[in-house]
């Protein structure tokens, strides 16, 4: 059964009274809930008597670690100071994921958002310093988090060489196509990679995965990909998704004001710096792996001509997100 059909049956709403002490009183079927919905097997939007929305998701057994992590990361960094991560409910047991019939349920303040205007939002410097200052809090947020939650380890060179390999064994064409961005990594980037320092990162941040109001940050959601991975991670993700979202996004205010912002607060050290438009590049394998996933023919070429603008074009950003002639 999905979220939503089982919201409507009153034993499933005992069973959320019991457990969290929550009565619902309706299903709010008609808002927009942010995120991916690939994240969980069905999601729904609730209110409760007190007037309060909640949103309540299903999970699949197989996902329960990951989520279980999630949620006591979630925990820590609220914890800490950094309120603009929703962490989810916890039962009156400290249950974050009970289970009812076929799966885990997960209850979350639900938050109304505005609609990003895309591709608008590049140019908000605004928008910008919101990110990076989220970035900021998050970072001073999540001290001594290894300590207290394990965290599977990543490198991105590692699974772009994965990537290579099955592209060569189940589709060679494509591999063949995107063999020269590869060549162009090895020529400095995959030898110096593993000597970038590691830090605590969201793993999939982007305005896309916010919850805004206008152009201020309410909240930061879909932490599933959350973990220790190399200190630029974040930053090239975010503005690896406004060059896709058109090249000369790059270039424009909320990407240079971003950039801007993190190189005054200092959260990426020289050598990340350094290695920074590489790393873009970089990473853009791990979405190169999804569009692959989804047989999305028109982004496997989107993604192609993406990475070769950044090849080409590298030592002009280089030189433009440099900021020697912009003052803080």
């Amino acid at each position: 059964m999905t979220v939503l059909s089982e919201l409507e049956t009153n034993r499933f709403r005992a069973w959320v009274k019991d457990l969290w002490g929550i009565r619902i009183a309706g299903v709010c079927d008609t808002v927009l809930i942010q995120g991916s919905p690939e994240r969980s097997l069905s999601r729904a939007v609730f209110r409760a008597s007190s007037g309060q929305r909640f949103l309540m998701e299903k999970f699949a057994p197989e996902k329960i670690e990951i989520r279980q992590r999630v949620a006591e990361t979630l925990a820590f960094v609220n914890k800490n100071g950094l309120d603009r991560a929703l962490a989810p409910e916890p039962a009156r047991d400290g249950a974050y994921l009970p289970r009812y019939g076929d799966g885990y349920f997960q209850i979350t303040r639900f938050l109304d958002s505005t609609a990003l205007k895309r591709p608008d939002w590049l140019t908000s410097a605004d928008m910008g310093k919101e990110m990076a200052g989220f970035l900021v809090e998050m970072n001073r947020a999540c001290d001594g988090i290894s300590n207290r939650i394990t965290y599977p380890g990543f490198s991105l060179k590692t699974y772009i060489y994965r990537l290579f390999k099955d592209m060569q064994g189940h589709a060679p064409k494509i591999h063949d196509r995107y063999l020269p961005v590869l060549r162009f990594l090895e020529k400095g980037f995959m030898a110096e990679h593993d000597r970038l320092p590691l830090v605590f990162c969201h793993g999939d941040f982007h305005p896309l995965n916010v919850i805004w109001q206008e152009q201020k940050i309410s909240a930061v959601i879909d932490w599933e990909f959350t973990g220790i991975k190399p200190e630029c991670y974040d930053a090239a993700n975010l503005v690896g998704c406004a060059g896709i979202e058109h090249p000369e996004g790059l270039a424009m205010p909320m990407v240079t004001r971003f950039l801007k912002e993190l190189r005054r607060e200092g959260l990426i050290s020289g050598f990340g710096w350094t290695w920074f438009p590489e790393y873009i590049l970089a990473l853009r394998f791990a979405w190169l792996s999804e569009w692959l996933r989804k047989n999305d023919t028109q982004m496997l070429e989107t993604e192609l001509a993406f990475m070769n603008i950044l090849i080409r074009h590298m030592a002009e950003l280089r030189d433009i997100w440099s900021f020697k002639e912009e003052p803080l």
